[in-house]
């Protein structure tokens, strides 16, 4: 059987096996195709509907899920929790032209907002600017944002993209201040410069001099 680089697009004509081997290999090579959130977060849901990581040999759609994508199984996760909550309320190719953290934002919103159609324009931008949508004509949906910190709208800008990125990057959901709470603990467990103490414990350590 040849490559095949989107399962859906042959499928039919697959066997049971050979339809799960593309769904697999599909999955295998996610690591290259972050972008694309939606796609594989809906790949993902056939195989466990279609029930494919029995064929595959697993006995579990998560055992198989750890296996296939060991370094983005908790983004996968993520994608998947995303897309079965806003795929009833928004088109799948909408949904493939929006950035995750753009979709993890129309998570915390009410659907009728999610079907707004000034929601869904905004939410092909950065979250950024779907929040700012969100606060300016949804104002009851009480979004978390940055601007409650009061500091600069640059560093504000630069906060929301770095939470945007750490999501992806990580796979964990973070909320503004659980983003804050570790930078800073990672700041202050990191090693201060080659002496074997931490950030923390070397400012413990000037304060009593």
């Amino acid at each position: 059987m040849g490559t095949i680089s989107c399962p859906e697009i042959r499928e039919v004509s697959l066997s049971p096996q050979e339809r799960a081997e593309a769904r697999d290999s599909y999955v295998r090579n996610f690591d290259r195709q972050f972008k694309d959130w939606s796609g594989i977060a809906k790949t993902c849901l056939d195989v466990k509907r279609d029930g494919d990581w029995k064929l595959l040999g697993f006995h579990s759609f998560d055992a198989w899920l750890v296996n296939a994508a060991p370094a983005s199984q908790r983004y996968l996760y993520l994608a998947i929790d995303l897309y079965m909550r806003l795929s009833p309320d928004i088109p799948e190719e909408e949904l493939s032209n929006m950035p995750i953290g753009s979709a993890r934002v129309l998570r915390e919103v009410s659907p009728s907002v999610r079907r707004d159609p000034k929601a869904r324009e905004a939410a092909k931008k950065r979250p950024r600017e779907l929040r700012k949508l969100i606060a300016k004509e949804f104002p009851d949906q009480h979004i978390e944002n940055v601007a409650s910190l009061q500091i600069s709208s640059g560093i504000n800008d630069l906060l929301e993209d770095a939470r945007a990125d750490y999501e992806v990057v990580s796979g964990h959901p973070a909320t503004i201040s659980s983003f804050i709470e570790f930078l800073v603990t990672e700041w202050l467990d990191g090693q201060f410069e080659d002496s074997g103490y931490s950030n923390r414990q070397r400012a413990q350590q000037l304060r009593v001099q």
